[in-house]
């Protein structure tokens, strides 16, 4: 006969939820990867024994963190998703945005836990069935509308995003209103009206020049290591073999680990955002498909989890933080200074121009957790979506592309 569960004390029941909150509260501070049961129980007011007698390791309180406080919010932001792709109304994005501005310090620290959970096989076992059912199963299956699931994981994913966002910049409340109006235009375009794939330029490796320079090899070491293992755990050490140098020998051209992996960053982001002026030809159909192409092309995957993975690295780190800033307005400085354009074109432009970067960050991450869609149903998302950032737009989106192709030939790139 099976035993009956032993109800918990009121005690040990506000013991959990102190530990719990304590615990999210140490993610967005240190992140997955510093976490400590001790940290965790000094903030929760308990001792060290206490939280090791309900938690084993820090991998089990994570693990509780998931299933007892994101889970159950993630389902309901993804049903907030789901709601504003069947339907596309202001409405709907409203209802989106409300949940966004009412967000729990939990929904922040999602971002975190779900997309390094690949990294923690613990943590993996329990995030996964969340990850095949709503991420990736939503268009893999056949019984299944692959181009919605498609449309509602990116979404979701965005959303993630956003609030890591906020957590790290602050809200900007006309860029959210700009963006939901973006969706809102391009959601209500159904999959099946939109028209075939246009020829696509193939994607882009992320494949840096050869170089005898050690600073130039340092950071593309850098760059291997940090996407494949995660800022923290890419040691000088490691980053010395991969370059076949010494650890002093990267002393002597960076201070820390910290430079070195600013430095692969504003390698990876120029190789992104200033390769050929075709790829910033918003205008031309399939432009936004082929830049999602090549963000999740299996030839840039590393790349993907470099960005990734600096991104969760900002969450506590100032200085990376800011460089990620610096990088991703790079192209709305240029939106900024066009000649010929009306202050209010100009701010739309940078609005949009920001709609087009994180959509494609949220699609690259996306990409981490799994299977990719095909490219028909990328094209089914992709293509509205274009169409609605360029939307009245047409003469400032080719000043930007015109001068976007001045600053890379001035730059020799």
């Amino acid at each position: 006969m099976p035993r009956t569960p032993r109800a918990r004390s009121a005690r040990a029941l506000a013991n959990d939820a102190a530990i719990r909150a304590a615990g999210v509260a140490e993610v967005l501070r240190v992140g997955v990867d510093h976490l400590s049961l001790r940290d965790v129980g000094h903030r929760a007011g308990l001792t060290h024994g206490a939280t090791y007698a309900r938690y084993e390791d820090v991998d089990e309180l994570l693990v509780d963190l998931w299933n007892s406080t994101m889970l159950t919010r993630a389902i309901a932001l993804y049903d907030l998703c789901a709601a504003l792709v069947r339907e596309p109304s202001p409405e709907h994005a409203a209802d989106l945005r409300r949940w966004m501005a009412r967000a729990e310090p939990a929904d922040v620290a999602c971002f975190q836990v779900l997309f390094t959970a690949r990294r923690l096989p613990t943590l993996h076992e329990e995030v996964e069935p969340f990850i095949d059912e709503y991420l990736i199963g939503r268009w893999a299956r056949p019984d299944l509308d692959p181009a919605v699931g498609l449309r509602v994981a990116v979404l979701f994913t965005l959303s993630l995003v956003l609030l890591a966002a906020a957590h790290r910049f602050g809200p900007d409340d006309a860029f959210e209103t700009a963006l939901c109006e973006i969706l809102v235009e391009g959601l209500s375009v159904p999959p099946a009206a939109v028209g075939p794939v246009p020829t696509l330029a193939p994607p882009t490796p992320f494949s840096p020049p050869p170089s005898d320079d050690l600073r130039s090899q340092l950071a593309i070491a850098t760059f291997g290591v940090v996407g494949r293992s995660g800022y923290t755990r890419a040691t000088i050490s490691r980053i010395a073999r991969r370059a076949n140098c010494s650890p002093g020998a990267i002393y002597k051209l960076f201070a820390s680990k910290e430079d070195l992996a600013i430095e692969a960053m504003r390698t990876v982001m120029r190789a992104r955002l200033l390769s050929p002026g075709r790829r910033l030809d918003v205008t031309r159909e399939g432009w936004l498909t082929e830049m999602l192409s090549d963000a999740i092309a299996p030839a840039n995957h590393v790349r993907a989890l470099f960005n990734l993975e600096m991104t969760i690295a900002g969450a506590q780190n100032e200085r990376i933080r800011a460089a990620i800033l610096d990088r991703l307005t790079e192209l709305e400085t240029v939106a900024s200074i066009l000649s010929g354009l009306g202050d209010e074109e100009r701010t739309v432009l940078r609005q949009r121009l920001r709609a087009g970067t994180f959509l494609i960050s949220a699609m690259s991450y996306l990409s981490t957790l799994g299977a990719a869609p095909s490219e028909a149903e990328l094209h089914a998302f992709a293509e509205p979506i274009r169409g609605a950032l360029v939307a009245g737009r047409e003469h400032a989106w080719r000043a930007f592309a015109e001068q976007i192709g001045e600053l890379a030939r001035a730059r020799g790139e």
